[in-house]
C-alpha cells in the first residue's frame, strides 16, 4: 500500500470517529443531566454551551493547523477530550458541568475541523475522494449513539462516559497513522505564546470571502444547517404531535443517516455530469422544500420517511462538493482558517435558526412555521442562484486560486 493511499485511508478514520464523539457527546450529556435534576432550562443551556468556545474561537483553531501542523494540534484535542470525559461524571454540579461543556464541545469540534482540513489538503479538492469521507463520517454518526444507547442501558453513566473517552483515545491513534504535513513554522517546542488568538488569523479568515467560491459555499452551508436546525428541533416535535413513538421517530432518522453516506458516496460521481454551483443549488432547494411539505404530507409515516431520506441523501451529495469548492478556492496554508469560518457560519446558522423558528411557531402555529421556514430559505437558494448567474467564475465552474 502507498504511503499516500495509507494517509487518505487514516484520514477516513479520523472522520469516522471524531464525528463520532460529537454524536457521542449529543447523546450522554443530556441524560446525565436528567439523571442529575436538571431543568429543562438548564439542560436547553448545558446543551448550547458546547458551542459556544466553538462560535468564537473555530478561526483561531482552524489558524492554529495551518500554522502549527493540523496532526499535532488534533492529538492535542483527542487528548483533551479523552481526559476531559472521564472527568466529567465526577463533576455533577451544575456550573461546573457548563464549563465542562463548554471545554470538552471545543475540544471535539476542534477535532471535527482538523478532520475536515485534513481531507481538503490531501484530497486536493477531489468530490470522490471527499464524499467518501463524508460516508465514513456518516458511519460513525450511525454506530456512534447506538454504542452510547447500550453503554448507558446497560453499564451507567460513569462506564458511558469512559465508553466516550476510549472512542476518544480510539481518535488519538487514528490521527497518529496520519503522515507529518509540511506547515510554516517550526516543528520545534510550543511557546504558550503561538496558542493565543490573533488578530490576523481572524483578519486573514474574513478576506476569503472575497472569493466567489468561498462566500457561494458559506451561504450554502448556512442555509444546510439552517433545515438541520428546524428538523433538530421542530421537526421532532412535529412527529411527536402526530403520535410517532420515539423508537419509530429513531429509525427514520437512521434511515436517512444512512442516505446521507450512500448520497455522498455516490458525489463525485454526479459531479461530473452538472455544473457543481447549480447543482448545489438544486439539491439544497430540493432539500428545503421537502422538508416545508412536512405538515401536507398527512402524518403517514410511508411519506414523511421518504421525504426524509431523500432530504438527507441530498444533503449527503452537497456535503462533498462544498468543501471540494473550499478547497480548491482556498491555497493549502488556509485550509485550517478557510475550515474554521465554515464552522463559525454553520454555528451562527444553529443559533439563530432555532430562534427564528420558534418565533414563527408561536405567532403563526407549527404548521404554518415550516411553510414560512421553507419559503424564506427558498428565497436564499433564488438568490443564490442569481448570484451565480451573474459570476462568471462560478457560472463557468472555474473557482480554484
Amino acid at each position: 500500500m502507498s504511503a499516500s493511499h495509507a494517509n487518505m485511508r487514516a484520514s477516513y478514520l479520523v472522520g469516522l470517529f471524531s464525528m463520532g464523539q460529537a454524536e457521542m457527546l449529543t447523546m450522554v450529556v443530556p441524560l446525565w443531566a436528567v439523571l442529575q435534576g436538571a431543568s429543562p432550562a438548564q439542560i436547553g443551556a448545558l446543551v448550547s454551551a458546547r458551542s459556544l468556545l466553538t462560535l468564537f474561537l473555530a478561526i483561531h483553531g482552524g489558524a492554529l493547523m495551518d500554522r502549527l501542523g493540523v496532526r499535532r494540534v488534533m492529538l492535542f484535542f483527542a487528548a483533551a477530550t479523552a481526559s476531559l470525559a472521564a472527568l466529567y461524571p465526577w463533576l455533577p454540579w451544575f456550573p461546573l458541568m457548563i464549563l465542562m461543556q463548554m471545554l470538552i464541545g471545543f475540544a471535539a469540534n476542534m477535532s471535527w475541523i482538523g478532520a475536515q482540513t485534513i481531507i481538503s489538503q490531501i484530497s486536493g479538492g477531489d468530490p470522490e475522494k471527499i464524499g467518501i469521507f463524508s460516508f465514513w463520517t456518516r458511519i460513525g454518526n450511525i454506530t456512534a449513539p447506538l454504542i452510547m444507547g447500550l453503554l448507558w442501558d446497560f453499564t451507567g453513566p460513569s462506564i458511558s462516559f469512559l465508553g466516550l473517552a476510549f472512542w476518544a483515545c480510539c481518535l488519538f491513534v487514528a490521527i497518529t497513522r496520519l503522515e507529518k504535513q509540511p506547515v510554516t513554522e517550526t516543528f520545534g517546542r510550543l511557546k504558550w505564546r503561538e496558542a493565543l488568538p490573533r488578530l490576523s488569523d481572524y483578519t486573514g479568515s474574513f478576506r476569503l470571502i472575497v472569493l466567489p467560491a468561498v462566500v457561494f459555499t458559506l451561504a450554502i452551508s448556512f442555509t444546510r444547517h439552517a433545515t438541520t436546525a428546524a428538523e433538530s428541533s421542530f421537526l421532532i416535535v412535529y412527529l411527536q404531535e402526530v403520535g410517532f413513538a420515539g423508537t419509530l421517530i429513531g429509525v427514520m432518522f437512521s434511515m436517512a443517516e444512512m442516505c446521507n453516506g450512500l448520497g455522498s458516496l455516490v458525489s463525485g460521481r454526479i459531479a461530473r455530469l452538472f455544473a457543481i454551483p447549480w447543482l448545489m443549488i438544486a439539491l439544497t432547494l430540493a432539500s428545503i422544500l421537502l422538508l416545508g411539505i412536512t405538515p401536507l404530507l398527512g402524518g403517514v409515516f410511508a411519506l414523511l420517511a421518504v421525504a426524509h431520506c431523500f432530504r438527507r441523501c441530498f444533503e449527503g451529495i452537497v456535503q462533498p462538493l462544498m468543501f471540494s469548492m473550499q478547497a480548491l478556492a482556498v491555497p493549502r496554508e488556509q485550509q485550517g482558517q478557510m475550515v474554521g469560518l465554515r464552522v463559525t457560519n454553520n454555528r451562527l446558522s444553529s443559533i439563530v435558526t432555532p430562534f427564528v423558528m420558534g418565533m414563527i411557531v408561536q405567532f403563526f402555529g407549527l404548521a404554518n412555521g415550516f411553510y414560512i421556514m421553507g419559503a424564506l430559505l427558498a428565497l436564499l437558494c433564488l438568490l443564490l442562484a442569481l448570484a451565480v448567474s451573474r459570476s462568471p467564475e462560478l457560472r463557468r465552474g472555474q473557482f480554484e486560486y
